[in-house]
């Protein structure tokens, strides 16, 4: 006999504590799980009311793009590139960090400044200062759905782990278990009979 979850299958004694001891493990690795699904689940609520800066950030962006437009109207070409070639390079890291035991990518803005001088157009300085924030805002909206996409899937892999164990693995093995136990108990019940037998025949001896 064989087992998928198992493997082959030996009705002895010894194989017997084996499937025991393995089923206890197993039973403690799903409580484990669970207590991470758990975990996993307060996360991916608290992180559900974050995600709404998103409509906050794109709102931003889509005023930062208006002021600019406005600017480059007002201002003129000329203005707008002269902003342009002071503007600095925004520098950003990327680090990943782990949340419950999931590693999760985030970008750290290291530097984002808007540099200006009084001789600039004052709709141009505002346009600017205006991206840079939107920018920022954009930033943390990203950080917040990558951890959330990674909590979540963490939260489906670990609900088909708890799944598989419950409903498959730990049955199949406590099935087993039952099937050694009746195969052993009945090779206990025909030793018995047999030495019973054989007492009784040296008995008329």
């Amino acid at each position: 006999m064989s087992s998928r979850s198992v493997g082959r299958v030996v009705p002895t004694k010894g194989f017997l504590i084996r499937l025991r001891e393995r089923v206890s493990f197993l039973e403690r690795g799903v409580e484990a799980l669970k207590m991470k699904r758990d975990q996993l689940v307060k996360e991916a609520q608290a992180l559900i009311k974050e995600l709404k800066i998103r409509e906050d950030a794109e709102k931003k962006m889509v005023e930062a793009y208006e002021l600019l437009r406005l600017a480059y109207a007002t201002a003129g070409p000329s203005e707008a590139s002269k902003a342009a070639l002071l503007a600095r390079p925004m520098r950003t890291k990327m680090r990943v960090r782990s949340v419950i035991g999931v590693e999760v990518p985030e970008i750290e803005v290291r530097e984002l400044e808007v540099v200006t001088t009084p001789s600039l157009n004052a709709a141009v300085i505002a346009a600017a200062e205006k991206m840079a924030e939107a920018l920022n805002e954009i930033i943390k909206s990203a950080n917040v759905e990558a951890r959330f996409e990674r909590i979540a899937e963490s939260l489906a892999e670990t609900m088909r782990k708890v799944n598989a164990l419950e409903k498959l693995v730990i049955p199949e093995h406590k099935e087993i278990i039952k099937y050694i136990e009746e195969v052993l108990e009945e090779e206990g019940l025909e030793e018995f009979l047999r030495v019973k037998k054989y007492k009784s025949v040296k008995g008329r001896e």
